[in-house]
């Protein structure tokens, strides 16, 4: 089911193609909709992705309906550009771009939709001494360091190298907010019962009961 059935117009900008992360929020339709692209972002994106550029258009435009525009005006820059055309359309904007946030205050009436903000909603939250299960999948910076991921957020252990492949429980000491993402470290949770347990006896009538009490 799509987050925003009723929104189904959407203008992207240079930013987004680029950052990617577009393309699987509407391949898994979290967004359904018209895909609207202006001819001056895909020379953008043309300009800087290069044929990586076209396949990524390609694959938009096999998820979705895609319109590509000619938007008129003297000098326009990239950021008008997309907004008028999503004011002209009564669509959103689409972006990662935070000179697009800042020229969207002259254009009150068109919806900004940045995808870090979204990322960010769907991101689980670890906060300080949060308990976590976690698969060991490689060695961390630090030899003691053990490196697993929770729907893509990268989790570092300390004293879990020798657990690789398998999944440790750890306590959660700070969690860091990047430009790349969130980065978790955590410290190992020893566990507890590795002594064998030690089964009481069953009493019967007239026996004595040995066991632990």
């Amino acid at each position: 089911m799509a987050f925003f059935k009723r929104e189904n117009r959407f203008v992207l900008d240079s930013s987004s193609i680029i950052d990617g992360r577009v393309i699987h929020l509407f391949d898994k339709r979290i967004f359904e909709g018209k895909i609207i692209i202006p001819e001056l972002v895909r020379s953008i994106v043309k300009r800087f992705m290069g044929p990586r550029g076209d396949r990524a258009i390609k694959v938009l435009k096999r998820t979705s309906t895609l319109e590509f525009v000619d938007v008129k005006g003297d000098g326009l820059v990239e950021e008008d550009c997309v907004l008028r055309e999503a004011r002209r359309r009564r669509a959103k904007v689409i972006t990662t771009s935070d000179e697009i946030r800042r020229h969207a205050k002259m254009f009150p009436d068109v919806g900004i939709l940045d995808i870090r903000d979204i990322y960010r909603l769907l991101t689980p939250i670890f906060t300080p001494n949060k308990l976590i299960s976690v698969r060991i999948l490689k060695r961390g910076i630090k030899n003691t360091e053990g490196v697993g991921y929770i729907e893509g957020v990268k989790i570092v252990v300390d004293n879990s190298a020798k657990h690789i492949n398998q999944t440790v429980n750890a306590r959660v000491t700070t969690m860091l907010s990047l430009e790349t993402g969130h980065l978790v470290f955590c410290e190992l949770v020893q566990e507890e019962g590795n002594k064998p347990l030690i089964m009481q006896k069953v009493k019967r009538k007239g026996d004595r009961t040995d066991g632990i009490h």
